[in-house]
Parts: C-alpha cells; sequence; structure tokens
C-alpha cells in the first residue's frame, strides 16, 4: 500500500485469487511501456481468464476504459481471454446500466476482503446513531463506561505473570483509531469471537494515563449478529400485530 496524493494505491497481490506469476508477466510487460488502453492491454497481455476476471472485479482497469461500465469492460475482458483476441477489434461495445452500489461493495469484498469505497461501518450507521459513542470522543468519558463500534485492526495475545492468556486489540471506527486491552476472564469469554468477525459492538471502560487511553473490554458482540437479530424480531414484531380489517 502506497500513499498517492489523496488515495491510497494497492499493491496487485491485495487482491485475492490473482496468481503471483500472472503479476510478474504483467509487471516485465509494463516495462516497455505503461498500458495505454484496455484494448493495448488485451493486445499485450496474454492472460488465464481466471486471473483476467480477478483483474476485472478488482477495477483494475477502471482507467484504461474510463468511458465503459464494469459490465462493458467485464464482457470485453471475457471476450478476449476466452476466445480469439483479433475479433475484438470489431466489436462495438455493448451498452449496460451501471452496476448498483451493493453489487459494487461485493465485488471489493470478492477482491480484497473488504470494501474500498465506503468504510465498513457505513451500512450500519442508521442502527448504530445514538447507542454508541465515537472514537474520537474517547478521552471525553475517562472512568466510564461506554459502547463502541468498530473494524478489527490487530490483535496480540500475551500472557500474564500466571500464564493466563490475555489479549491487546486495536480498532477503528470512521473518526478515530483506538486500543484496547482484553483480560484473562473477559478473553476467555469472547477471545475466539475474534477469529472470525471483524465488525463489532464492544463495552468497556475508558482508561487514561499518560494522554493516551484504552479501553478495557468488559464485553464484545459481532454487529453483524446483533443487526440480524434486532431485524428479525421487528419482522417477527410486524407479522404478529393484528390486522385492522375496514368495513
Amino acid at each position: 500500500y502506497k500513499g498517492a496524493k489523496d488515495r491510497i494505491r494497492m499493491g496487485f497481490m491485495a487482491i485475492n485469487r490473482l496468481k503471483a506469476r500472472t503479476v510478474e508477466n504483467i509487471l516485465e510487460e509494463r516495462k516497455a511501456g505503461p498500458f495505454r488502453s484496455l484494448d493495448d492491454f488485451i493486445f499485450r497481455m496474454d492472460l488465464d481468464i481466471n486471473d483476467a476476471m480477478a483483474l476485472t472485479k478488482a477495477g483494475c482497469f477502471t482507467n484504461l476504459a474510463p468511458s465503459l461500465s464494469y459490465r462493458e469492460i467485464a464482457m470485453r475482458i471475457a471476450c478476449a481471454f476466452s476466445a480469439e483476441k483479433t475479433k475484438l477489434a470489431s466489436q462495438p461495445p455493448i451498452p449496460m446500466e451501471p452496476i448498483s452500489t451493493e453489487d459494487q461493495i461485493q465485488l471489493e469484498i470478492e477482491s480484497f476482503g473488504f470494501p474500498v469505497s465506503q468504510h465498513p461501518l457505513d451500512p450500519y450507521q442508521s442502527f448504530l446513531h445514538g447507542k454508541v459513542i465515537q472514537a474520537k470522543d474517547i478521552p471525553k468519558y475517562e472512568g466510564k463506561s461506554v459502547n463502541i463500534a468498530g473494524v478489527l485492526i490487530t490483535r496480540k495475545v500475551v500472557a500474564t505473570r500466571q500464564k493466563e492468556p490475555m489479549e491487546f486489540v486495536t480498532f477503528e471506527d470512521k473518526t478515530d483509531i483506538y486500543e484496547c486491552v482484553m483480560f484473562p476472564n473477559t478473553y476467555n469469554e469472547f477471545g475466539d469471537l475474534l477469529n472470525w468477525e471483524r465488525l463489532f459492538v464492544l463495552r468497556g471502560k475508558v482508561e487514561c494515563a499518560f494522554e493516551a487511553c484504552t479501553i478495557t473490554i468488559e464485553r464484545i458482540m459481532s454487529l453483524t449478529k446483533i443487526v440480524e437479530k434486532m431485524t428479525a424480531a421487528t419482522d417477527h414484531k410486524k407479522s404478529t400485530e393484528p390486522q385492522t380489517k375496514v368495513a
């Protein structure tokens, strides 16, 4: 990952299921000059169709074909790397509607394991509003227990002097990154949850020292599971409410 003005440039190896050999071939060919267009890439490269579609899903051709929608690019790539390349030049673009935001996010998750065009907590903002504090406000709650949402960033398990496991965990929300600690009792109860989930709502006490604040986790829950339960409960309530009959 590399900063580029107001953007972050991601390396090819961040793309799921893209073979290292394909990356090497692309970099080698690029030494002869940058790819000037989608057709230029197609005629200069010989790729496995699976690698070609992995690059497509990751958005690698967007700047090479700015006038084409994702579906148009995908169609051209599919035709190019599963049939005769020489037939491509005579094929006019097929007008297709842009993909939805939901589909775009799904493509990003498939390609990188996380969305890149929005923060992972964005879809849950309406649910979280008024229920959690923001990370940037953590110092205001020194000595108090708070509820806060977060995306798992890093974690490190260590042992106490009594050889009991505990864990230091880093989360972030849309406003800041924050540090947490799970002492042995909490780690034993909730530590396994961090192995299979990335979005959380946690409750803990804010502790501040030397101008740095951490949260001692008391309880941690999967955000997606909470939303699923709340949605199911709401749907059930609606289905069991008596219907008003109109005479």
